[in-house]
């Protein structure tokens, strides 16, 4: 063999090593989908049956949070779990609203095929003092008691049973308690703190929350304070390090009087201080009128709302400003419209606000937010979300303006005259309709199990 042939040969054989690991790298994932594929194949689950061949009650859950779905069907064993609405015989769609001490969780049964206008409307409350055990315990109870008049039409009703508890060990009757100690406030504390560290920069952080709420049918009224520190420390290449803190503090406080099933009215107070919004010390005093096309009590489904809100605020600044200001005052005024309803196709949610300086209409913001969640067909989902602010009322800037290193680490808020935000996702499920196992094993993130890095 002459060298030419011999490099010839060469080339051949790299050749040949080179297509066998694209091959593989193709081949490997490709065979690893399979192999799952048919390893979850025959371990799909079929329907649960009654004892006369009969398929249990087809439901479908439709809650976006708040409700502990595993836990649910874990514990609710005797119907189908379905992943589409089109698919189930009941459809229960759950709207969560939160007040000043409770979360309201409203299950609207709509009864589909078979049950098509067998429809109903529960509520289970929840106090916020309540632990995510006692919370996911009163949803189950609930959704089971809404279940009955479903079941009752099944062949699984024979496996039914009715009994009352008193809620006393005694056997004493249970009473309502209308003594409330706490007089329907409740208060909250918070603290939090995180710490990172790594060779060339490290950070930590601390936030800490105070507040106190009474929520009644004619009043809603709240306060208290929140505060925050983040510290950042960075290297280099050349040695040089830089240190990057922002600091900031809240308070608030509020009171809103019921004045009709449509209006509600209400005044507030505010101070803020922020590194970031150029704030040494802010303080603001509004008041609002508001007006709810829907009754109040049908808002955690829909609402159409008017609002009218007029107020002072006062500002001091820690550097001067692109007005050469170090402290102002100024009244402004303004309207919001917001448009929001959950239905058994998706929800949607729309939002326009427009306020002004009232001695300079220039100095204005307008702002227009949107999402839009809607089922097309079955396991396909469109989702969109956007929202665009027109601004001319950033009288806050330093005169300074911000560094290149402050830019980088967002430590000053920036000129801009207009902001948009925006995302599109589309999402779609096939496969089996059931949805009945429950199934945690290696669900853990951590553990590497997964995880390239």
């Amino acid at each position: 063999m002459t060298p030419r042939d011999s490099q010839e040969s060469t080339r051949h054989h790299s050749d040949v090593r080179d297509r066998q690991r694209r091959s593989r790298r193709l081949i490997f994932p490709v065979l690893s989908l399979f192999a799952i594929a048919s390893l979850a194949g025959p371990a799909a689950t079929p329907a649960l049956e009654t004892t006369d061949g009969t398929e249990a009650l087809r439901l479908y859950l439709d809650c976006d949070w708040g409700c502990d779905f595993t836990f649910l069907r874990s514990q609710v064993t005797y119907v189908n779990w379905v992943r589409d609405r089109r698919d189930a015989e009941v459809h229960i769609l759950v709207t969560i609203q939160s007040g000043g001490n409770s979360r309201e969780y409203t299950f609207n049964f709509i009864g589909l095929e078979r049950f098509e206008g067998v429809d109903q409307r529960l509520i289970h409350t929840s106090s916020f003092t309540d632990t995510d055990d006692e919370r996911r315990r009163g949803i189950q109870r609930l959704l089971e008691l809404g279940l009955v008049r479903y079941v009752l039409e099944t062949p699984q009703a024979e496996g039914l049973a009715v009994e009352f508890e008193n809620g006393e060990e005694q056997g004493e009757p249970h009473t309502l308690v209308v003594d409330d100690p706490w007089n329907h406030w409740v208060y909250r504390l918070r603290l939090n703190t995180d710490f990172r560290s790594e060779d060339r920069r490290d950070s930590q952080s601390y936030q800490a929350s105070a507040s106190a709420g009474r929520t009644t049918d004619l009043w809603r009224m709240g306060m208290g304070v929140f505060y925050s520190y983040r510290e950042s420390n960075f290297e280099f290449e050349d040695g040089s390090t830089f240190k990057n803190v922002s600091r900031s503090t809240n308070y608030f406080g509020q009171v809103i009087r019921t004045l009709a099933p449509h209006w509600g009215v209400g005044v507030g107070a505010s101070s803020r201080e922020s590194t970031f919004l150029n704030l040494e010390n802010s303080y603001r005093a509004a008041a609002a009128i508001e007006y709810n096309y829907f009754p109040y009590s049908e808002s955690s489904e829909r609402e159409f709302t008017f609002a009218y809100f007029i107020g002072g605020t006062s500002l001091d600044y820690e550097e001067i400003t692109v007005f050469d200001k170090l402290e102002e005052t100024f009244t402004d005024q303004g309207a919001y419209i917001a448009f929001g309803m959950e239905r058994p196709w998706g929800e949607a949610h729309l939002d326009l606000q427009y306020s002004h300086f009232i001695d300079d209409f220039d100095r204005s913001r307008i702002e227009f937010s949107t999402d839009i969640e809607y089922h097309i067909v079955r396991g396909l989902s469109f989702d969109l979300y956007a929202g665009i602010s027109r601004i001319r009322d950033q009288i806050y800037l330093p005169k300074g303006g911000a560094t290149d290193a402050e830019v980088l680490v967002a430590r000053r808020q920036l000129e801009t005259d207009l902001s948009f935000r925006g995302g599109i996702q589309l999402r779609y499920t096939f496969g089996s309709i059931y949805n009945n196992v429950v199934n945690s094993r290696l669900s853990s993130e951590s553990g590497g199990f997964s995880r390239i890095f």
